[in-house]
C-alpha cells in the first residue's frame, strides 16, 4: 500500500510554511473550521501529484492557488512510504514558468531519481482519473447523475490490459476514420456520396427502361427474393446467437461435471506442513551426521605412519630464507652489472680515445705523452728575418767594402744552415705526433692529458666491478644449484631454479600436515563418538514425528505429503472451476437433470440452422438466375453504357465500403479484446458497489442496474430512477460506486482516498454506516478525511491534524 506520511506546504493559496504529519495507522482525519484551509489542502495533494493550474482538463476540481501573499515559490512537497522505501515529491513554480505545472523533483530516500520510478507504480494516470476515482467532495457528487456503464468500462479499460490508452486511442482512431467514410445521415463522406450517386444512376436507368416490362417484372421479382433473402438472414442469425449461447454452455457443462467428480473424489487429508518441514530438517540433519561419520572413520583409518625425513625437511625449509636471500642478491648483482655496462658504454661513447687506451697503464702512456708533447717549436722562422736583412746589407755594403759584404753572405749561409736543420726537425715532431694519435686516439697538444688520465682510471674502475658482479654472480649460482639439487635430491625428482618455491611450499604442507597427523587421530575419536550420540538423539526425534503423522518410514511420510499436496490441487482445481461456471450453475444443474433433453434442444438448433443456411443458398442461386435473366433485356447501348456507369459506381462503393467495415471491424475487435482483458475487474466492481451501497443504506436498497442511466432496486424489488432519491442517498450510492472501483483498482493504483467534508447531507446513522464501510477500507487503503465537525473527527481517530485560523 502506498501511504502519505508527510504534507510539507511552502506556499499555497493562503497556506504557508505548514507541515503535517500523518503516522497514524487509523483514518488520518484534518479538522478545521470552514475557510481554515481543508479543500485547498486537498487541492494541494492533487496538484504536487499532478501539476498546478490545470484548467485545460476542465475538471472542477482544478483551481489557480497561487499564493495571495506575492511570495515564492509556490507549492511544496509530498512524502509516501511504498516497499519500504520513502519517496518524496517536490513541486515549485515561480513566476516567469510558462509552462504553468511547476517542475517536479522526485527523491527515493534522499537521492533524486526519474520521475516514472514513483509514477509507474501509479500506472502513470493523469490528474483527471485520480480526482474522478479517489476524490470526494460536493463538487462531484453531480457525476452520479450522469454516470452510465459505460463511463465505468471506460475507467476500468484504463487498467484491463497492458497498454490499453493506446487500444482505446487506436479504437477512436479507427472510429474516426469509419465516421470520415459513412454516416447514417451525413451527405459529404464518401460512401454516402456514391450511395446517392448510385440511387441517381438505377433511377436513371429504370427511368430508361420503362418500355422493358419484362425487365420490371424480374426486377419486381428480384426485390421479392431479396425481402425474403434478409427475412430468412434475419431468423438464421438469431438462431445462430442461440446456438452460440448453446455452446457456451456445453462448455461450461463440461467443467461443471468435472467439478461434480471431482468433488465426489475430494478426501481431507491430516498433515502438518510445519511438523513435516521440522521433520525433514532433521532428516537432512542425520543425513549429514552420517556422511560426517562415515568421513571420520575413512579419515581415521588413513591415518598411517609414513617414511617421512622430518628433520631433513626441517633442515631444507630453514635454508630456504638463505636461497631467497641468494636468490635477491643475484638478481640485484644482474641489475648492477648491467648498470655498469651501461656506464662503460656510456663513457666510451663520449670519450671515444678510452677504446685504444683501455689496456695501457698510466705511467707508460705519461711517458709516451711526455715524449710527443709540443717542444716549443714554430712554425715561424727564426732565422728568415736576419737572413732578408742581412742580404739587404750586403747589397749596400758591396759598393762600401767587398770583405764586409763576403763575412754577411757566410753568416746567412750558416743561418740558411740553421733553418733547414728546424724546418726537418718539424716535419719529423709532426710525424710522431700523428703516429701517437694513430696509436692512442688524443692528441696530448689538444686534449688535457689530465682528463685524459682520469676517464682511463675511472673506465678501469668500472672494469673491476664488473669483473667483482660477474663472480659474485657465479658465486651465487653456484650456491642456489647445489641447494636446488639437494632439495630435488630429497624429493627425489628433478628441479630448475623456477620450481624450488612450489616444492618448497609443499614440503611445508606436508610438514605441517605431518605435525597435524597424530593431533588429528584423537580429535577424529572424539569427533566419531560425538556424531554417534548426535545420531542416537536425532533419530529419537525422527521416530516422534513418525508416530504423530501415524507413519512409520520416512518413505511413508513423503507420500502423506504427496497426497496432501494432490488434496490442495484438488481443491484449487474445484475452484477454478467453479469460476468457469458460477453465474450459470443453477442452469447447469437443471441442465443435468435432463441432459438428453437439453441435446435435443441444441440438436434442434443445429437442425434450423442447416436449414436456413440451405434457404439461403437456395435465395441466393434465384438471386443470381434473375439477375442473369435481367442481363440478357439489357441489349440497347444506352442501358449498357448506364449499367457499365452503375457498376463503376459500385465498385467504388465496395472499396469505400470494405475500408469502412474494415475500420469499424478493427474498433469492434479493439473494444472485444479489451472487454476480455478487463472482464475480471467490471464484474467485481459491480458487486462491490451493490454490497457497499445495500451496507450504506442499511438495506433498504439491495442492487444497482446499469443501462443507459442508472437506476437502483430497493427491498421491495422496485427499480427507481436516481432522480427520485434523496440528496443524502445519491451520495450514499455515489460513494459506493466510487469506493467500490477503488478497491478494485488497489491491485495496480493504490493512492490515498480524500473525502473533504462529504458528510454534510448524512444523518447519525447514514454518517455511521459510512465510518464502518471506511474503516473496513482503510486495512488495505489509505482514508484522509477532511471536516469541520469536530464530533466527527474525536469519534474517528485519537490523532486530530488540525488546522489553526
Amino acid at each position: 500500500m502506498m501511504k502519505l506520511t508527510k504534507i510539507k506546504i511552502i506556499h499555497f493559496g493562503k497556506l504557508s510554511n505548514l507541515t503535517f504529519s500523518l503516522p497514524s495507522k487509523e483514518i488520518d482525519v484534518f479538522f478545521g473550521e470552514n475557510e481554515a484551509g481543508k479543500s485547498t489542502t486537498v487541492a494541494f495533494i492533487k496538484q504536487i501529484l499532478f501539476g498546478f493550474y490545470l484548467r485545460s482538463n476542465k475538471a472542477p476540481f482544478f483551481e489557480e492557488y497561487e499564493p495571495l501573499a506575492a511570495v515564492s515559490p509556490m507549492g511544496g512537497s509530498l512524502f509516501f512510504e511504498l516497499g519500504g522505501s520513502e519517496f518524496e515529491l517536490e513541486r515549485l513554480w515561480t513566476k516567469g514558468d510558462k509552462s504553468k505545472k511547476g517542475t517536479l523533483t522526485v527523491k527515493k530516500d534522499g537521492h533524486i531519481v526519474p520521475e516514472s520510478l514513483f509514477f509507474d507504480n501509479i500506472q502513470n494516470i493523469d490528474g483527471s482519473f485520480y480526482a474522478d476515482s479517489f476524490i470526494f467532495n460536493q463538487d462531484t457528487l453531480a457525476q452520479i447523475m450522469k454516470l452510465t456503464e459505460n463511463d465505468l468500462v471506460e475507467q476500468i479499460y484504463y487498467l484491463g490490459a497492458a497498454k490499453s490508452t493506446e487500444f482505446l486511442s487506436l479504437r477512436d482512431k479507427f472510429d474516426k476514420e469509419a465516421g470520415t467514410l459513412f454516416k447514417k445521415l451525413g451527405k459529404k463522406p464518401e460512401v454516402n456520396q456514391l450511395l446517392n450517386k448510385r440511387t441517381d444512376e438505377l433511377a436513371d436507368l429504370s427511368q430508361k427502361q420503362v418500355e422493358f416490362s419484362d425487365y420490371k417484372v424480374l426486377e419486381d421479382d428480384l426485390n421479392k427474393q431479396r425481402t425474403e433473402y434478409l427475412k430468412v438472414q434475419s431468423e438464421y442469425k438469431e438462431n445462430n446467437e442461440k446456438l452460440i449461447a448453446a455452446k457456451d454452455l456445453e462448455q461450461k457443462l463440461a467443467s461443471y461435471k468435472k467439478y461434480q467428480a471431482l468433488k465426489k473424489e475430494f478426501k481431507e487429508v491430516n498433515f502438518s506442513e510445519k511438523d513435516f518441514d521440522l521433520c525433514q530438517s532433521l532428516v537432512v540433519e542425520r543425513k549429514n551426521l552420517l556422511a560426517s561419520l562415515e568421513e571420520s572413520n575413512s579419515q581415521l583409518k588413513s591415518l598411517q605412519e609414513s617414511d617421512f625425513d622430518q628433520k631433513q625437511a626441517e633442515k631444507l625449509l630453514l635454508e630456504r630464507s638463505s636461497f631467497v636471500e641468494w636468490k635477491n642478491q643475484l638478481e640485484n648483482k644482474k641489475y648492477e652489472l648491467d648498470k655498469k655496462k651501461k656506464q662503460r658504454e656510456q663513457l666510451v661513447a663520449l670519450y671515444p680515445f678510452l677504446k685504444k687506451l683501455e689496456q695501457l697503464d698510466a705511467n707508460e702512456l705519461q711517458r709516451a705523452t711526455q715524449k710527443i708533447s709540443s717542444k716549443g717549436n714554430s712554425n715561424k722562422s727564426q732565422f728568415m728575418p736576419w737572413i732578408i736583412g742581412l742580404v739587404v746589407m750586403g747589397a749596400f755594403s758591396w759598393m762600401i767594402s767587398p770583405i764586409l759584404t763576403l763575412l754577411l753572405f757566410i753568416f746567412v749561409g750558416y743561418l740558411g744552415i740553421k733553418e733547414a736543420k728546424r724546418k726537418a726537425s718539424i716535419r719529423e715532431d709532426k710525424a710522431n705526433l700523428a703516429s701517437f694519435v694513430n696509436k692512442y686516439g688524443f692528441d696530448p697538444n689538444k686534449q688535457n692529458f689530465n682528463l685524459v688520465i682520469e676517464k682511463l682510471n675511472q673506465l678501469k674502475e668500472i672494469e673491476l666491478d664488473i669483473n667483482n658482479f660477474r663472480s659474485d654472480i657465479e658465486n651465487l649460482q653456484s650456491k642456489l644449484q647445489n641447494y636446488t639439487v639437494n632439495l630435488g635430491r630429497y624429493l627425489q625428482q628433478s628441479l630448475s631454479l623456477e620450481d624450488v618455491n612450489e616444492a618448497l611450499n609443499n614440503l611445508e604442507l606436508t610438514l605441517r600436515q605431518q605435525n597435524v597427523l597424530v593431533a588429528n587421530k584423537a580429535s577424529l575419536i572424539a569427533n566419531i563418538e560425538s556424531l554417534k550420540n548426535k545420531l542416537e538423539v536425532i533419530n529419537n526425534q525422527i521416530n516422534d514425528f513418525f508416530l504423530n503423522a501415524k507413519v512409520k518410514t520416512w518413505d511413508e511420510y513423503l507420500k502423506l505429503r504427496e497426497a496432501y499436496f494432490i488434496n490442495q490441487e484438488q481443491e484449487n482445481r474445484l475452484n477454478a472451476l467453479s469460476e468457469n461456471f458460477k453465474e450459470d450453475q443453477e442452469k447447469l444443474h437443471e441442465i443435468l437433470l435432463d441432459e438428453n433433453k437439453w441435446q435435443q434442444e441444441i440438436a434442434d438448433l443445429k437442425k434450423q440452422n442447416h436449414q436456413l443456411e440451405v434457404d439461403l443458398t437456395k435465395l441466393n442461386q434465384n438471386t443470381a438466375e434473375i439477375k442473369v435473366k435481367m442481363e440478357n433485356f439489357a441489349n440497347s447501348d444506352e442501358i449498357e453504357r448506364q449499367k457499365q456507369e452503375i457498376e463503376t459506381t459500385n465498385t467504388q462503393l465496395n472499396t469505400a465500403t470494405s475500408k469502412y467495415l474494415a475500420y469499424v471491424l478493427a474498433s469492434q475487435i479493439i473494444t472485444r479484446a479489451l472487454d476480455i482483458a478487463s472482464g475480471e475487474r467490471l464484474p467485481k466492481m459491480l458487486v462491490a458497489s451493490q454490497e457497499y451501497f445495500t451496507l450504506l443504506t442499511n438495506g433498504n436498497y439491495q442492487a444497482i442496474n446499469f443501462g443507459k442511466t442508472i437506476k437502483v432496486t430497493d427491498r421491495n424489488s422496485k427499480k427507481i430512477e436516481i432522480k427520485y432519491l434523496s440528496r443524502a442517498t445519491k451520495e450514499q450510492l455515489y460513494f459506493a460506486l466510487k469506493l467500490s472501483f477503488a478497491k478494485q483498482i488497489q491491485d495496480e493504483i493504490n493512492l490515498p482516498i480524500l473525502i473533504d467534508d462529504s458528510f454534510v447531507n448524512f444523518d447519525h446513522g447514514r454518517t455511521e454506516n459510512i465510518m464502518k464501510l471506511l474503516e473496513q477500507l482503510s486495512q488495505e487503503n489509505q482514508i484522509i478525511i477532511f471536516t469541520a465537525r469536530k464530533a466527527l473527527a474525536d469519534a474517528l481517530t485519537k490523532h486530530v491534524l488540525t488546522f489553526e485560523r
